[in-house]
C-alpha cells in the first residue's frame, strides 16, 4: 500500500497533466467542468426595435433562461464589436457567419446554427410574372441592392447591364427608392429587409413582397470567448431542443407580426 503522501502526490500529478494536456485533446477522458460566468454579456449589431434585433434577443433570452445564466446584450456597431471581443471586453456575439472565427482565433463556435439569412428578390408590387431571377432579364426592371451584400452584387451583374443595376448604401435607402418607384425590384438579405421595413424611416408605407429566393442561404452562429468553451456542449444541446420543439419558428413568427411584417413572405417560393 502507498503511504498517504504518495497517493496525493499523484492525484496532484494527475490533475496536473489533465490541464496540460486537456488543449491537444490527448486526454478525452479528464473531467472538464462548466464554469457558470455571474452574467453573460453579449454583444450584436442589431438594435431592439428592429425585427432582426427582437428576434435575437427573445432567442437568447429563452436559450439563457434554460441554462439559468443571467444575461445582458449589448447592441454595438459591427466594427467595434468586433474590437470587443478581441480585447475580450464581451463574452460572445450572438450571430455571425462560418468564416468569422478565421480571424477570431479566442473565440470558440457553438456548432449548431442560432440562425439562416436567405437572399431573395423583393418589390412593393406583386410581378406574378417574374418567379424565376433568369426572367429578369428581359423584363426591362430595374434592380438595386446594398452595397456590401457581395451574393447579391454577383447575381446581379452577371445578368443585367450596368444602366439597370443599381447599388445603394443602406437597405432603407434600397427600400426607400423602390417606394418612390425609382427602382422596382430589391435584391438583398431577407432578415435585413425584414428588419428596416419596420424601422421608423419608412412607418406606414406598404411593406414589400418577397417574389422568391434567390443565392445559397448561409448559417450564422454563436461564437464565445474560449475561457466559456465547457458550456459550448450545453449549448448546443438546448439550441437543439429549442429547434425540435418548435420554439425559434414561433418567435420567428411572433415577431414578424409584432412588426406587422407576417403576410411579406407568403410569396417566398425557393429559386437559385
Amino acid at each position: 500500500m502507498n503511504p498517504p503522501g504518495t497517493r496525493r502526490a499523484g492525484g496532484q500529478l494527475r490533475s496536473w497533466l489533465c490541464a496540460a494536456l486537456a488543449g491537444w485533446a490527448l486526454l478525452p477522458t479528464c473531467p472538464v467542468h462548466a464554469e457558470t460566468p455571474p452574467v453573460m454579456v453579449l454583444g450584436t449589431s442589431r438594435p431592439d426595435g428592429s425585427y432582426a434585433g427582437r428576434m435575437l434577443r427573445r432567442t437568447y433570452q429563452e436559450l439563457f433562461r434554460r441554462l439559468g445564466i443571467p444575461l445582458d446584450i449589448k447592441v454595438t456597431p459591427t466594427a467595434r464589436l468586433t474590437m470587443e471581443l478581441a480585447s475580450d471586453r464581451i463574452d460572445g456575439d450572438v450571430a455571425r457567419p462560418l468564416a468569422f472565427a478565421d480571424s477570431q482565433p479566442g473565440l470558440v463556435r457553438v456548432d449548431e446554427p442560432i440562425m439562416t439569412i436567405g437572399f431573395g428578390l423583393w418589390s412593393i408590387h406583386p410581378r406574378p410574372q417574374l418567379q424565376r431571377l433568369d426572367q429578369l432579364a428581359d423584363s426591362g426592371l430595374s434592380v438595386n441592392f446594398t452595397r456590401g451584400v457581395v451574393e447579391c452584387e454577383r447575381l446581379l451583374q452577371s445578368l443585367l447591364p450596368p444602366q439597370r443595376v443599381v447599388d445603394v448604401t443602406t437597405t432603407v435607402n434600397a427600400l426607400s427608392l423602390l417606394q418612390m418607384g425609382r427602382n422596382d425590384v430589391h435584391c438583398g438579405i431577407d432578415v435585413a429587409v425584414l428588419s428596416d421595413a419596420g424601422s421608423a424611416e419608412l412607418a406606414g408605407l406598404p411593406p414589400p413582397i418577397k417574389l422568391f429566393s434567390v443565392g445559397e442561404a448561409i448559417p450564422l452562429y454563436f461564437y464565445l470567448q474560449r475561457k466559456h468553451v465547457a458550456l459550448v456542449p450545453q449549448i448546443e444541446t438546448t439550441l437543439k431542443k429549442m429547434k425540435a420543439d418548435g420554439v425559434l419558428e414561433q418567435i420567428r413568427r411572433e415577431t414578424l407580426v409584432e412588426y406587422k411584417l407576417a403576410p411579406v413572405l407568403k410569396p417566398a417560393v425557393p429559386v437559385r
